[in-house]
C-alpha cells in the first residue's frame, strides 16, 4: 500500500497533499478514496483480467465516454492501470428502492442513455460483448482446464445451444454488462452508472435483465421494468425475449463465479474471496430462469 499511495500522491492532478483510504467491494480491481484540495476522487486500480476477458483499454474508452454522455461521474485522469474519477456522494440502489416506480424509471432511463448517448462519444476496441459469445467463451475456457468446475460448465452446454436461437433476433447496441444496485448510485437528484469493465456492443436488454435478476423483481416489478424500457405493453414474444435474456445473464453471471473461483484456485491464495456462496446464489437463479422460459 505504501508504494501506491507514494505514486497517487505523485500525480500531477493535486493542487495540494492527499488523503488516501480504502473502499470496499471490487473483485477484479481495488478501489481508494482519495482527498484532495480539489474535492473527493475515487482511484480505480485495475486487477488481472485473463479470466474475464477484459481489455481495459475499452473500459477506459467506455468510461470516458459515460463520463462525456453525463452517465458517470467526470474522468479526472487515466493511466493504462489506473483511473481517477470524480467522486459522487451518495447510496448505492437495495432491492426496497427498485419498488419504488421514480427510482425505478429513472434507472430504466439511464440504461436507456447508455446505448442511446454512449456510443456518440465512445473510441474504443469494438468488442462483441453479447452474452451468448460471453457464454461460449467461459464454457470453452473453463472446460479446458483443469478446475472444479469443469463437469458444471459441461452440464450447461445445452443450454446454451438452446439459447442462441432465441438470442439472436433481441437488438444489438451498446450495453453496460454489470447492472446490479452497487453499481448505481442515487446522489439525491440523480442516478449515475459506474464500473465500465464489462461494457461494449452487446444487446442493451441484457442490462434490463441483469437489472431484474439482480434486484430480485416480482414478476408483475420485472414486467414493469421491460414497459419502461419498450415505451409500451409487453406482448408475447417480448416477454420470451426477456426471459430467454434473464437466463442468459443468470447464466453469465454463474459462469463469472466459475471462473473468478476457478483463477483464485489457479493462484493458491487463500486469502480472496470464498465464492462458493456466490455461485450458488446464481445455480438457484438459472433453475428459477429455466422455468420461467
Amino acid at each position: 500500500m505504501h508504494d501506491l499511495e507514494v505514486r497517487l500522491a505523485a500525480l500531477p492532478i493535486w493542487s495540494g497533499p492527499v488523503h488516501i483510504e480504502p473502499l470496499p467491494g471490487g473483485m477484479t480491481n481495488r478501489n481508494l478514496l482519495v482527498s484532495a484540495p480539489q474535492g473527493r476522487f475515487v482511484v480505480r486500480i485495475v486487477g488481472d483480467n485473463a479470466a474475464h476477458d477484459i481489455d481495459r483499454s475499452a473500459e477506459q474508452a467506455a468510461t470516458r465516454a459515460a463520463a462525456m454522455a453525463g452517465l458517470c461521474p467526470e474522468l479526472f485522469w487515466a493511466e493504462p492501470d489506473l483511473m481517477v474519477l470524480r467522486h459522487v456522494a451518495g447510496h448505492t440502489l437495495g432491492r426496497a428502492n427498485f419498488e419504488d416506480k421514480n427510482t425505478l424509471s429513472k434507472t430504466v432511463d439511464l440504461l436507456r442513455n447508455t446505448y442511446r448517448k454512449l456510443p456518440l462519444y465512445y473510441e474504443g476496441p469494438k468488442q462483441d460483448r453479447r452474452l451468448i459469445t460471453i457464454l461460449v467463451r467461459y464454457a470453452d475456457a473453463l472446460t479446458r482446464g483443469p478446475g472444479r468446475w469443469r463437469g458444471a460448465v459441461e452440464s450447461h452446454r445445452p443450454l446454451l445451444s438452446m439459447l442462441a436461437p432465441r438470442l439472436a433476433d433481441i437488438p444489438q447496441g451498446f450495453a453496460h454488462n454489470d447492472v446490479h444496485g452497487d453499481n448505481l448510485i442515487d446522489d439525491g437528484s440523480r442516478l449515475w452508472l459506474v464500473d465500465w469493465e464489462y461494457a461494449g456492443q452487446g444487446q442493451p436488454l441484457a442490462d434490463i435483465a441483469s437489472l431484474a435478476n439482480n434486484a430480485l423483481m416480482t414478476e408483475n416489478a420485472a414486467n414493469a421494468a421491460l414497459e419502461l424500457w419498450l415505451g409500451r405493453t409487453a406482448n408475447d414474444r417480448d416477454r420470451a425475449s426477456f426471459a430467454a435474456m434473464r437466463l442468459a445473464a443468470a447464466l453469465r453471471d454463474l459462469f463469472w463465479g466459475y471462473a473468478q473461483d476457478s483463477a483464485q484456485e489457479g493462484s493458491g491464495d487463500q486469502s480472496q474471496t470464498d465464492l462458493v456462496g456466490y455461485i450458488g446464489i446464481n445455480e438457484d437463479r438459472v433453475k428459477v430462469a429455466i422455468a420461467r422460459l
